[in-house]
């Protein structure tokens, strides 16, 4: 039986010190070898106050060791029990927040440092927009690790003060559950042992809550294969594939898009051998029961379990970009969805979520707006030049995200979540018309094509 595997991500403020919680993390859970603690040794400045500096273990640029920052998201393996964990250890610093999201779109819980010395400002602006992009993309669990108590003298009513006020400034946030500890990275206190120094905490420590957490697992009954390429072999041919959800096995029906047809697979092929099934996860190659033109971008599903396929749709972005856009100039982009390339606009910014509110007000608001600016979050209605199978972000993270390209300089502009489905508004249509073509296509996405007559 294979191990579960749990992702998760450390974020939070500059200097909260994510690099020497998880470096602490993986000495302590012995996942280092004897040659990489002895560089750390060696690379340990003469000033630091202990043996090892453990925040080198994941700094591993030299730009980041020279300046004691994080720049780019380092990502470390480990195992502990009968667990497996891949670690991303985000930078703190705002101009990276575009870092930080790709490492929280892939993780199944966060864990948010905090900086007990710093008090009153403890629960900063970057912690919260940490926060709130890690609520946007789906992560439901957080461990909150208020840090460097030893310089507070481990005063419970700190850690309390901080507790509270994560809470009051997180509550419209879409978190399922919050657990804190109060820990000393450097130490190791509370991490992977408990510590008699805070002996009025009586929760778990780090690695426990980690071992208790679950994958995040969207609906596995979702068939969801994405074509990248086609082979010929002898007289066959073949669709390398990614299963990015669900499972099937030979025989199978499935559904093409955007051929709308539907095959049968009579072939799998994974790591260069003949199998009966594919399960998520997967590269595989395939055949079918029939002869059927296919290019990259293409996505086949089970038939009772579709996608949307469309060219217009709701979504929340974060811009990554310093140069502010404006939708009103009609800049044309390139989006990059589901292994499609194509030209895509934004014809709508809906608003803009301005994440000061968490700090002074404890709660989101929309503002109308016409512009988005980098590290801004916006609810926007984008266009495709052509239609593309994808589900929402809610159901299906994998299928439910895209990314948006400048098509002149190539710069990743923002990255988006799908949050709703929306009909391209025809003004020829009638309201009923329009009421009737959206419920049709519900049906068809649940129950398939069968034969219902929705005339009034």
């Amino acid at each position: 039986m294979s191990q579960e595997i749990i992702k998760f991500l450390t974020a939070g403020n500059v200097d909260d010190g994510k690099s020497t919680l998880i470096g602490r993390l993986l000495y302590d859970t012995n996942s280092l070898f004897l040659d990489q603690i002895q560089e750390v040794k060696n690379s340990t400045s003469a000033d630091f106050l202990g043996e090892l500096d453990f925040s080198l273990f994941l700094d591993g640029l030299t730009s980041e060791r020279s300046q004691k920052i994080t720049i780019d998201v380092a990502y470390r393996y480990f195992s502990y029990l009968d667990k497996k964990f891949i670690i991303a250890d985000s930078p703190g610093h705002e101009q990276y927040t575009r870092n930080m999201a790709v490492g929280a779109a892939n993780s199944d819980i966060i864990i948010i440092l905090i900086d007990a010395s710093k008090k009153q400002n403890a629960v900063a602006l970057q912690t919260l927009r940490h926060s709130y992009i890690a609520s946007l993309f789906g992560i439901k669990n957080v461990i909150v690790a208020v840090n460097k108590m030893d310089l507070v003298n481990y005063d419970y009513q700190i850690f309390n003060e901080i507790r509270k006020s994560y809470l009051e400034k997180t509550a419209s946030l879409d978190f399922e559950d919050i657990s804190f500890v109060p820990i000393n990275a450097k130490e190791g206190f509370n991490i992977v042992k408990k510590s008699d120094a805070i002996d009025w905490y009586h929760g778990k420590t780090l690695i426990e809550y980690l071992l208790e957490t679950k994958p995040i697992n969207h609906l596995q009954e979702q068939v969801r294969l994405q074509i990248q390429n086609l082979v010929k072999h002898q007289q066959s041919r073949y669709y390398q594939a990614f299963l990015s959800s669900g499972s099937f096995e030979i025989d199978d029906e499935l559904m093409v898009y955007p051929n709308k047809d539907k095959v049968k697979i009579k072939k799998i092929i994974h790591s260069a051998k003949n199998v009966k099934k594919a399960k998520t996860n997967q590269s595989v190659a395939v055949s079918f029961d029939k002869e059927i033109d296919l290019e990259r971008g293409a996505m086949l599903s089970n038939l009772d379990n579709q996608p949307y396929f469309a060219n217009h749709f709701v979504a929340n972005l974060i811009w990554f970009s310093k140069d502010s856009f404006n939708y009103k100039k009609s800049q044309e982009l390139l989006i990059n969805i589901n292994h499609n390339y194509l030209r895509a606009k934004v014809n709508k910014i809906n608003y803009v979520i301005d994440v000061y509110d968490l700090i002074n007000l404890g709660n989101l608001k929309n503002y109308q707006a016409q512009e988005v600016s980098m590290n801004q979050i916006a609810n926007v209605e984008i266009s495709l030049a052509k239609e593309v199978s994808f589900d929402l972000f809610s159901t299906n993270k994998k299928t439910g995200s895209f990314l948006l390209i400048d098509n002149i300089t190539n710069e990743t502009l923002a990255c988006g979540v799908i949050e709703n489905f929306l009909i391209q508004k025809d003004p020829q249509r009638s309201i009923q018309d329009d009421f009737l073509f959206e419920l049709s296509q519900l049906v068809k996405k649940y129950f398939g094509d069968k034969n219902i007559d929705f005339s009034i």
